[in-house]
């Protein structure tokens, strides 16, 4: 009993709460640890090595590629469509994009005619036409093609024939 006695007192006082004259020690702050024991490390441990203090920085995923920003450019759509009495209906389709590159304006057009009409097995026969371009100055990488392409179709939507013509 005499044993017990001690080592009871000296849990009271130890449970104790401390006096507010009596100053507290530091939380410990490790490398890989939060603000204190307590508190978890947070996620993003790269902050202080990666100079995220610095007022210009700006993370991996806001940035933008200098390319976008630095190639303004101007497109254009114009579509055209008529259904004549015959129950033909011939649609046009003209694109054209300019972006301006430090080399100058590169051009890239293209030009859609579409034809569709009755043919006599109750299907359809589709005439498509098809025109690009691309201008490049000061480059070899220009082009222009030209496709033709005959689809027939039977009454029950099938494809019949499939011609595909390129210049």
């Amino acid at each position: 009993m005499h044993r017990i006695l001690p080592g009871a007192a000296a849990l009271l006082v130890g449970a104790l709460p401390a006096r507010a004259d009596q100053p507290q020690p530091a939380p410990s702050i490790g490398v890989k640890r939060g603000a204190d024991d307590r508190r978890s490390a947070s996620p993003d441990e790269h902050a202080k090595a990666e100079g995220h203090w610095d007022p210009d920085h700006v993370e991996k995923s806001e940035r933008k590629t200098a390319a976008r920003r630095a190639t303004p450019s101007r497109s254009e759509l114009r579509r055209k469509s008529e259904t004549r009495a015959d129950g033909t209906t011939r649609t046009e389709e003209e694109r054209s994009e300019v972006k301006e590159t430090a080399r100058g304006e590169v051009k890239n057009e293209s030009k859609v005619v579409s034809e569709t009409q009755r043919n006599a097995q109750g299907g359809t026969t589709t005439i498509r036409e098809v025109t690009r371009s691309h201008d490049e100055p000061g480059s070899d990488k220009d082009r222009k093609s030209r496709t033709k392409e005959t689809i027939v179709r039977d009454a029950s939507g099938k494809v019949v024939s499939d011609q595909k013509t390129s210049e």
